[in-house]
């Protein structure tokens, strides 16, 4: 029963989160935000989120997870009111830490306390609903998101999304559950070496993934794209709503089994789509292309994510810690790719630079992770 919440919790607050971070974009680019701009947003989030995870993660392990956890929805759903309550982009930029904050207080927590609770033969099963939950909640967040914000307009569908943050903060268990006891540590190949190659593709899919998030509207908007739906606002929410339900097929394949754990052929092909769908949005010129694209993108944000994950949880102890800091490498991607790609937009006035940029920041991962992996197995 406490996975279960555990997991409704997950769903509903990703749900939350990519709410607002569709109205976000939407809302600045009509305060004219440009490029750089735009990946400021995102970074002025997401390094409070980073930074913060760190501190978090090791607080999970000492602390008590329900408080944490529902202190992180109190958070979000200030947030969503006070995004939802400015109309200027300085506003914006003053609003949007706290959400990052807010998130680097519930997700290593409610992660930990799964990694810490479910029985060892359970694990993968629990890693894997729970992964199945939240990214249904991001993906129906985008799809409902872009039709909330052409209907209801940016303030009352950041309200709808404060409600949610309110829901887990009333039905989340407020006792911490009880430890399942220490795993028995399963013989592993090269264990701190799949952690860390775990590491570095989730960072570089993260990196894509929010640039399409934070920048593609813009770009959708320049090349007059995104008009097969209603409007552009639908259509966007629609194309990232696709990615991440494309994403949740991935994660319901990977709970099935674990024959692709610690092995890189099936990683370095999930990412070699990812890269592939970055550099071909820029030539894409059809809306139904572009749909057809985004499920590529799912695959290989899921792929990265669920290894990550995987093999951050598959230890005996220090959950927290371990979560936290998979929390944290992902932040630092959502940092760096949007900031970077919206300076590099913005300097040569072509905004497919931030998807030549991610593409390529993608295939230069496999490149290191294979290093990582031979270093590794030398030692």
């Amino acid at each position: 029963m406490r996975l279960w919440l555990y997991c409704l919790g997950g769903l509903l607050y990703d749900w939350l989160v990519y709410v607002a971070w569709t109205v976000i974009p939407i809302r600045a680019v009509a305060l004219e935000a440009s490029s750089t701009q735009l990946g400021l947003l995102q970074t002025a989030s997401t390094t409070v989120y980073t930074l913060s995870s760190l501190v978090m993660g090791r607080l999970a392990d000492r602390g008590s997870k329900s408080l944490l956890a529902r202190a992180g929805c109190a958070g979000a759903f200030l947030s969503c009111l006070a995004i939802g309550g400015t109309d200027t982009l300085a506003g914006l930029f003053l609003t949007v830490p706290l959400l990052g904050l807010s998130g680097s207080i519930f997700w290593p927590t409610v992660q930990g306390a799964i990694g810490s609770e479910a029985e060892p033969a359970r694990m993968e099963k629990a890693i894997g609903l729970f992964n199945v939950l939240w990214s249904v909640g991001k993906g129906l967040g985008f799809l409902m998101a872009g039709w909330m914000t052409g209907n209801l307009g940016p303030r009352h569908t950041l309200w709808s999304a404060a409600a949610a943050g309110l829901a887990i903060f009333l039905f989340y268990p407020w006792r911490d559950g009880r430890p399942a006891g220490p795993a028995e540590a399963k013989p592993a190949p090269g264990r701190a070496a799949f952690r860390t190659l775990g590491y570095v593709a989730n960072f570089f899919a993260f990196g894509v993934g929010s640039t399409l998030q934070i920048q593609f509207f813009k770009y959708l908007s320049q090349h007059n794209l995104g008009t097969i739906l209603k409007d552009r606002e639908t259509f966007f929410g629609a194309f990232l709503g696709v990615i991440f339900l494309a994403q949740t097929a991935t994660f319901m394949a990977m709970q099935r089994n674990s024959r692709w754990a610690y092995r890189r052929g099936p990683l370095y092909l999930s990412q070699a789509l990812l890269a592939a769908t970055a550099f071909l949005l820029t030539v894409a010129r059809d809306d139904r292309l572009i749909l057809l694209l985004a499920p590529l993108a799912g695959i290989g944000l899921g792929f990265s994510y669920a290894s990550s994950i995987y093999y951050s949880l598959h230890g005996a102890s220090e959950h927290g810690k371990y979560s936290g800091i998979h929390e944290a490498v992902l932040g630092a991607g959502n940092i760096v790719f949007p900031f970077a790609g919206g300076i590099l937009a913005d300097a040569t006035g072509d905004l497919r630079v931030p998807y030549w940029l991610a593409g390529g920041a993608v295939l230069a991962a496999m490149a290191l992770e294979e290093a990582i992996y031979r270093r590794s197995s030398r030692s």
